[in-house]
């Protein structure tokens, strides 16, 4: 006879199934989710004067009703930590949890949520922005999201080498512009700091076109260093693509090998 099934199995069950969502847990993440962007789109309100004034109470009223559900679920998640794969009962094994990513950026959107605006903590007001950081807890509601989330992981080598190479090249940019305008007193090239914000717009081929060079030479570079910004802009693009792809082609291949080829019905 199977033992009974406790409290912290059933509550990791529903916060994290494997076995497919049950009406439940669809009906609570559309909850999370419906909060989640609400959450959003008060705080965008909020920064509206007007409404700001007029709604204060209605917004901090929100925001507490928030922290209790969002708080409930961190909670809940810290709970389960020990029947997580790798963690374990111990005091150690639940800081590890509460430290990456996810767990943390629930930490931070309860505390943007219970900081008030007024009072003695008026000066931490921007810290209310981080409620913002609630748009990344949609990764865990989110099939897609957590596509993206596996691809960027994959390509983390490739994609920390690009920007390295992304990093070298604005220093290098900003180094041969500031030699060449320099010394023919072009403004934004007085020193090499103040020539980084050029090769930044112009190695992301943004070109707001504030600071540009002025000596045939510095054109001549410059035309240079755009191109090479169009090519590293369109590497990381393909990176992420091919790993889209090789991801989609192995979730493919996981459906067609569960599944019979002949009948169409799941292998038992």
């Amino acid at each position: 006879m199977s033992a009974p099934t406790t409290f912290r199995v059933k509550l990791h069950s529903f916060l994290d199934p494997s076995d497919g969502a049950g009406p439940a847990e669809r009906l609570f993440n559309a909850l999370l989710v419906t909060l989640i962007l609400l959450t959003i789109v008060v705080t965008i309100l909020g920064t509206v004067p007007d409404i700001a004034r007029e709604y204060g109470p209605v917004i901090r009223a929100f925001d507490y009703v928030c922290a209790f559900v969002f708080g409930l679920e961190y909670l809940g998640r810290l709970y389960v930590t020990p029947l997580r794969p790798g963690f374990d009962g111990t005091p150690r094994s639940y800081l590890h949890y509460a430290t990456s990513p996810l767990p943390l950026i629930d930490l931070l959107v309860l505390i943007s949520l219970m900081v008030p605006a007024t009072t003695a903590l008026a000066s931490l007001r921007g810290l209310r922005l981080l409620k913002l950081l609630s748009l990344l807890k949609l990764g865990r509601y989110s099939d897609s999201l957590q596509l993206i989330g596996r691809v960027i992981r994959q390509r983390t080598g490739e994609l920390l080498s690009t920007v390295l190479i992304v990093l070298v090249l604005v220093f290098i940019a900003a180094s041969l512009l500031y030699q060449v305008e320099s010394s023919a007193g072009t403004k934004g090239f007085e020193s090499i700091p103040q020539a980084l914000w050029w090769a930044v717009v112009t190695l992301t081929t943004t070109g707001y076109g504030d600071v540009y060079p002025a000596t045939p030479l510095g054109k001549a570079a410059a035309g240079l260093i755009m191109l090479f910004g169009v090519g590293m802009v369109a590497l990381p693009a393909g990176m992420i693509a091919s790993g889209f792809a090789e991801e989609l082609s192995r979730l493919r291949q996981q459906e067609t090998a569960a599944c019979c080829p002949h009948c169409g019905k799941a292998l038992e």
